[in-house]
Order: structure tokens, then C-alpha cells, then sequence
């Protein structure tokens, strides 16, 4: 039996978790309409076990948005998927019985300003048990969350991954390699020259010319010690992050010189440049944050940021280290 929704959604899904008395589970891209995830809530406290895969961007995870933290704490069963595995299905599976599928992601705006669908299909056993099967695909490309750090404003565009430009040069990127045309590629790179991920879904299709990093780059740290960023033979792209906290109280400043090489003493490696983040806000040791964004492009053009998550004050440090890399063969890659 199928029935077709595309008025009063979200109470026809309601109507369908409040029959679940096993299990649920929920992939939607976006998720912030408080009421949908209240009746989660209610039913993993009624013993229900229920699963969830949404997107880690911030709209879904924000400190104004829904307290994911809670329904994990409650015994719900949390993952996001990122940048390089988007989910972007939005389906319902309610006791094996029950499937919701459509274009309604659960949000206040997919309800109040968009004109969505949602097909409601029971009784059809092959299709329903397709649905599951495809749920525990996607948590395979994820990992199970037990600790939410939300995003603050100043990480907003991080994995906006639907943004015309990006989601463009994907589209190109696929195309080349469905059509044999390798060439085109390139025009993927103009139209979004600062994502990497475009670039590392290239290198990942065998679409691109191989390089890797010939020494490890990193930053030096308290004792002179050299805290490697990124491992010598490293494939580019490449990109990286970490978070780090201040070591005293009221520091307003983070220094850091950057180098590459191999030594265990940073003052051993070759300094190429110096980072020094001003501004910091006056807090007790440990409580201010300070996030490193690290990407090397197809290029060779290296781009560190620093950037604070309390205030958004940052700096960047953007460098040519093509000699630092070497194009590799086929054969050595294998």
C-alpha cells in the first residue's frame, strides 16, 4: 500500500512513529523542527531503539539547534556524515513496517516554504527491507557519535557542500570520468580552486596526476619539540584539522613557527614561516579555543589558517611549497 503526502508532512510522519513500538530509523539530510525530534525523544524513553544519520553542517548542529547531545544521552543511536560521504537521502523506516520516503527533509523551512512530497509505503516487504539494508550501508561510511561538539558560527561554510560553485565542480568531476574525459577536470579546479574535497574526489577517480609530500611538515611546540601536521609520503590534496586550547590564563596570543623535515627537534627541520594569532579572549587556562585548518592543494600550494571558536579573529598563512612534493608513477602508488 503506498499513499501520497504533500500537505500536513510532518503530522503524517508523526502518526507513523507513534506506532513504533521496536525500531526506528531516520536519515535526513537536514533536522531541526523541534516537534519530529521531541517524538524521537519520547520514543527511545519509551524503549524504542531509534537511529539517526544526519548531516554534520551547521544547521543541523549548532548550540541553537536540537539537542542531538540529549538523544544520545537518552540511549539514541547518533551519526553524521561529512563532506566526503554526504548523505542527502531523507527516509523512514518505522518497525520494518512503515517506509517515509521523499523530499522532506525535517525542517521548518522544507515545511513552511517549500512544496515537498513524502510517499508513505507499508505492506511492501522487498522494497521496505532495501531501505534498511541501504541504512546500515551509510553507517558503514560514517562513525557512531557519542560525544557532539557543536559548531559555532565561525565554521558555518566548513561542510556547506551544497553550494552551487562546489557542488558544480563536482558535477564536472563525475562527468569526466563517466565520459573518459580527463581533460575537463581542470575547469573543475578553476570554477572551485580553494576545495580540496573536489580535488580529492578527482585524485580518488584516477583522474589526476599523483604527487606526495617528500618531507613532513609541522609546527613546533613546547621543548622544541616538532608536532608533525602532516606524515612524510603523504598523497596530495590533503587537509586536516585540530583543535587546541590555550596553556595559560588570560593568553591572548598563540605563536607557532612552521617547518618540515624529520628531526624530533623542531629547531632540526627547516623553518619556512611563522604564525602568530592575536586577540585571544581572556579566559582561565584551557578554556579558550583555537582551531588549525591545514590544506596542501594539487598545486602545491599550501594554505594554513588559525582560527578562534570564541571570537572568529584569525590568520592565514597561504605558500608555494611545490618543491617540497614529487609526482610519483603509477607503479610506485600500487
Amino acid at each position: 500500500m503506498v499513499r501520497v503526502h504533500f500537505d500536513n508532512i510532518r503530522q503524517q510522519i508523526i502518526n507513523a512513529l507513534d506506532k513504533a513500538t521496536e525500531r526506528i530509523i531516520v536519515a535526513v539530510y537536514w533536522f531541526t523542527n523541534e516537534e519530529l525530534f521531541d517524538k524521537l525523544i519520547e520514543q527511545v524513553e519509551k524503549g524504542c531503539k531509534v537511529e539517526l544519520i544526519i548531516h554534520n553542517d551547521f544547521i543541523n548542529n549548532r548550540n541553537t539547534g536540537l539537542n542531538f547531545q540529549q538523544f544520545v544521552d537518552k540511549g539514541g543511536e547518533f551519526y553524521f556524515s561529512d563532506g566526503y560521504n554526504p548523505m542527502h537521502n531523507k527516509f523512514c523506516v518505522v518497525d520494518n513496517q512503515i517506509l517515509i520516503n521523499g523530499s522532506y527533509n525535517w525542517t521548518y523551512y522544507a515545511e513552511n516554504k517549500n512544496r515537498e512530497n513524502v510517499l508513505i509505503i507499508e505492506e511492501e516487504k522487498e522494497t521496505i527491507e532495501s531501505f534498511v539494508s541501504e541504512f546500515e550501508r551509510l553507517k558503514s561510511l560514517t562513525e557512531k557519535v557519542t560525544e557532539i561538539r557543536q559548531l559555532t558560527r565561525f565554521e558555518v561554510d566548513e561542510n556547506n557542500v551544497l553550494r552551487a560553485r562546489d557542488y558544480l565542480a563536482n558535477d564536472i568531476v563525475f562527468q569526466a570520468k563517466v565520459t573518459n574525459r580527463p581533460e575537463i577536470v581542470e575547469s573543475a579546479f578553476e570554477i572551485a580552486p580553494d576545495n580540496i574535497e573536489v580535488q580529492k574526489t578527482a585524485y580518488k577517480l584516477d583522474l589526476t596526476k599523483k604527487y606526495r609530500l617528500k618531507h613532513s611538515i609541522g609546527s613546533a611546540v613546547i621543548n622544541d619539540d616538532f608536532n608533525i601536521i602532516v606524515e612524510k609520503g603523504s598523497m596530495i590534496p590533503i587537509s586536516s584539522s585540530s583543535i587546541v586550547k590555550t596553556v595559560k590564563d588570560n593568553q591572548k596570543s598563540l605563536v607557532g613557527t612552521i617547518h618540515y623535515g624529520e628531526n624530533p627537534k623542531a629547531s632540526k627541520n627547516k623553518q619556512f614561516s611563522k604564525m602568530r594569532l592575536d586577540g585571544l579572549p581572556e579566559k582561565p587556562a584551557g578554556e579558550a579555543t583555537v582551531k588549525y585548518h591545514f590544506t596542501i592543494d594539487i598545486k602545491g600550494n599550501l594554505r594554513m589558517e588559525k582560527y578562534s571558536l570564541d571570537n572568529g579573529i584569525r590568520i592565514v598563512l597561504n605558500k608555494e611549497i611545490v618543491n617540497l612534493l614529487e609526482e610519483i608513477s603509477e607503479e610506485k602508488t600500487a
